[in-house]
């Protein structure tokens, strides 16, 4: 068994014909989003897409991922869900609205590859399996798989900061885990 099987097999339950996720469990700070995804860290300006990479959606990272399976942030509500299931807003305490986006153009594959395991308007605390994705049903459509998160409301507190560190790099990048600091967000 591979280290990416061990992974797999640690994250999902092998019960029923699709693997659902278990929950991964991490403490939380205020103000902090931590990793959604396992993978390698890379700046929004490096994400080949105009708009994310602009900042239109708002200010985070992006993370290259290693397993396709998202997690929630931090504690909040589910706020948005799309029908193709390949990103997820959400509102955690202090009302900073968080988006995390599955790939470039991978609307085009109308919900191919994708699982959702929440609704609009749930409680969710962090580390609650948001949804799944399949990496090479992505790269096998041509597109890109960068999972980014962003704070879509930045302009409402003071800063958004990257704080992803790791012992581990790829190519000068931190390798993150789920549940690893990602951004802070400074209040007014």
């Amino acid at each position: 068994m591979g280290l990416i099987d061990k992974i797999k097999s640690t994250l999902f339950d092998a019960g029923g014909d699709t693997p659902q996720p278990n929950a991964a469990s991490f403490h939380v700070a205020p103000g902090t989003v931590y990793a959604p995804v396992t993978g390698m860290v890379v700046s929004l300006d490096e994400v080949r897409d105009e708009v994310i990479a602009g900042g239109l959606f708002g200010k985070g990272c992006g993370i290259v991922p290693q397993v396709g399976v998202v997690y929630a942030p931090a504690n909040g509500r589910v706020k948005a869900t799309t029908v193709t299931n390949h990103a997820i807003g959400m509102t955690m305490a202090g009302g900073v609205d968080i988006l995390i986006h599955v790939g470039i153009d991978t609307i085009k594959m109308n919900g191919h590859g994708f699982s959702r395991f929440v609704e609009d308007g749930q409680e969710v605390v962090a580390g609650t399996p948001l949804m799944t994705f399949d990496i090479e049903a992505i790269k096998e459509a041509g597109l890109d798989d960068v999972v980014t998160c962003v704070v879509t409301n930045h302009d409402s507190f003071a800063g958004v900061k990257n704080v992803a560190t790791s012992g581990t790099l790829i190519g000068g990048r931190p390798l993150v885990k789920v549940g690893d600091p990602l951004l802070q967000v400074s209040a007014l």
